[in-house]
């Protein structure tokens, strides 16, 4: 889809039914990393979520639903309403987490239906303008772009409308002030709020108070500050709660709550196999509750098969905002579901399906789920004798696993069909954000020596961005984005590179932030891109983990493609180069 084709499916409404009485307004609350399992809604006997519960209590509970096994493709399947491989998003990192800029959106569609658009939380469906929040429908925003965070305190990652903001508190606390600031501005149009919570996903940073409770009932540490970041986001959603009680918006705001994908905690697990990253039931089923004062059945529980890509035309029937015109979508709406609390499932099958690079059906960790059974890659179960999965019973049943199989097939064949995998070019001087961060997760790597290799390289095959080609020393270490390098180069010849789209002609100076230890320093690189190139000496740091930023020269950049390229003049004393950690480009 091109961007004019996306303006014409806004502008081209799809045929939706009004609801009566004054448009409703809507709350999704996501949080990152809890299974199903992880709330006393579903039967933890050890957790405590008493907000939570009450709002499940209160609304319908959907027990059979399903996200995918990573976070960035489920959020791209809750805004688009399609799989998240028709979307561009097929990574959690390295770019491949970045949702193509002609998707239609839920917040777009919901602000051009007069909506107050809001995002409170992770974003993690494109670092860079124009795949940012603001960027993509919502006229409101407080977020940060990755996948991962190192700072719970005071994060400093944050940015409120594509701007740098400091923020102070723990990360759930400044979340739920944002949101609860949302609700209570005053605006005569209703409102669209995603508060979409970090935790519990690493790193597991919380008070004591809270970890202390669970070592009391006798959990491990870690088991205790993972339950202990889900309560004290229990207490944050209870105080949005409350806020809507004042406001006296609550009979007139549907309220939506779940998870991203399956949980991290292994205390307790309700009888599913599989956690995050796993295509088994574990992996994939969420909770999903579902409140409207009223509408809604309260205390239904709703066993019918259903998933997040559901959610989007199911707000929209709800709000009666237009479906998008000309797009498909794999997601059907629950609403009526939600009004009944009953009832049959929209969906023959459920596939999920989660590879770090190009799904594979040979490789990835994937799953087609049918009303009863469910192939998990050779694995079949019935589900209705076997919800946890722990009888294959592919031998006994041959026919139904290769129907499945084959029918799995040709879905991964038709969704990925004109994929690429890969990230679309980083935008170099766009209006919306100048300088740009280049990030090291973005570049491809190239050296010529030593032994590191990544065992997902197919051999003979051009190395995947994030991977190293097989033999090289070159490698990017993951250290939680703001930290990540890009290391052990130091022959002649070996390089980094990023493609660009370069949106403005120019002059722009360049700024690179690294870390050497003093007694390796003294090499040089080289950086270049449209044909002409800066060369400067590395200088030695603290160390080679403690970062320095520091300038490197200007380069005059054509509009366009480009490729930006960092290579190794000299190393120096023979040792690594640098650890090169970001890259900064402002057009002057």
């Amino acid at each position: 889809m091109t961007r004019r084709d996306w303006i014409a499916a806004l502008a081209s409404p799809a045929v939706t039914a009004q609801p009566s009485g004054p448009r409703p307004n809507v709350v999704i609350i996501m949080v990152d990393d809890a299974g199903w399992w992880d709330f006393g809604a579903n039967g933890n006997p050890h957790i405590e979520t008493p907000h939570i519960d009450r709002l499940a209590a209160e609304g319908v509970n959907f027990t059979n639903f399903h996200a995918q096994p990573v976070c960035a493709p489920t959020r791209a399947s809750l805004m688009t309403g399609r799989h998240y491989l028709r979307t561009g998003v097929y990574n959690t990192r390295f770019g491949g987490d970045t949702m193509r800029a002609s998707e239609v959106t839920l917040p777009s569609i919901l602000r051009n239906h007069g909506y107050r658009t809001v995002l409170a939380g992770k974003w993690h469906l494109g670092a860079y303008a124009p795949y940012a929040p603001h960027n993509r429908g919502f006229e409101e925003s407080l977020s940060q772009a990755h996948g991962h965070l190192e700072r719970y305190w005071h994060p400093d990652q944050f940015r409120r409308n594509g701007r740098s903001v400091e923020t102070r508190g723990h990360i759930t606390d400044v979340l739920t002030d944002a949101a609860i600031n949302a609700v209570r501005r005053r605006d005569p149009r209703p409102f669209f709020l995603f508060l979409s919570y970090n935790v519990p996903h690493s790193p597991h940073y919380i008070s004591d108070e809270y970890v202390q409770r669970y070592l009391a009932k006798g959990l491990p540490l870690t088991q205790a500050q993972i339950y202990g970041q889900i309560t004290h986001c229990d207490r944050g959603v209870g105080r949005l709660l409350a806020a809507l009680d004042k406001e006296k918006l609550r009979d007139n705001t549907i309220v939506m709550f779940l998870s991203d994908n399956g949980g991290v905690s292994t205390f307790f697990n309700g009888g599913l196999r599989g956690r995050k990253a796993s295509a088994f039931e574990g992996g994939t089923r969420v909770p999903f509750f579902a409140r409207w004062p009223g509408r809604f059945p309260a205390g239904a529980r709703v066993p019918a098969m259903a998933c997040v890509q559901d959610i989007l035309p199911t707000v929209c029937e709800l709000t009666g905002a237009p479906l998008p015109h000309g797009v498909s979508l794999d997601g059907e709406s629950i609403a009526g579901l939600m009004r009944r609390g009953r009832g049959d499932s929209p969906h023959d099958y459920l596939y999920a399906i989660w590879d770090r690079f190009q799904p594979r059906i040979d490789r990835s960790q994937w799953s087609i789920r049918g009303r009863r059974y469910k192939l998990v890659r050779e694995q079949l179960f019935d589900l209705d004798t076997d919800p946890g999965e722990r009888v294959d019973i592919a031998a006994v049943r041959p026919d139904i696993a290769r129907e499945m199989r084959e029918r799995f097939a040709a879905w991964l064949e038709e969704v990925t069909s004109g994929q690429t995998f890969e990230p679309p070019p980083i935008p170099v001087g766009h209006p919306d954000e100048n300088p740009v961060e280049i990030q090291a997760s973005w570049a491809r790597i190239h050296g010529s020596h030593v032994t590191w290799a990544s065992a997902s390289v197919d051999p003979g095959k051009e190395e995947r961005l994030g991977d190293p080609a097989a033999g090289s020393a070159v490698n990017y270490t993951f250290a939680g984005y703001d930290w990540d390098t890009i290391d052990g180069w130091k022959n002649p010849g070996e390089t980094a590179t990023w493609k660009l789209d370069v949106w403005s002609a120019g002059v722009y100076d360049v700024t690179v932030s690294y870390g050497c230890d003093p007694e390796t320093a003294g090499g040089m690189f080289r950086i270049s891109a449209s044909g002409n190139a800066v060369e400067a000496e590395v200088r030695a740091t603290p160390s080679r983990n403690v970062f320095e930023t520091r300038p490197a020269g200007a380069l005059r950049l054509a509009k366009g493609a480009a490729t930006l390229e960092v290579s190794v003049v000299g190393p120096g004393r023979g040792q690594e180069l640098m650890t090169l950690n970001r890259i900064w480009l402002r057009k002057r």
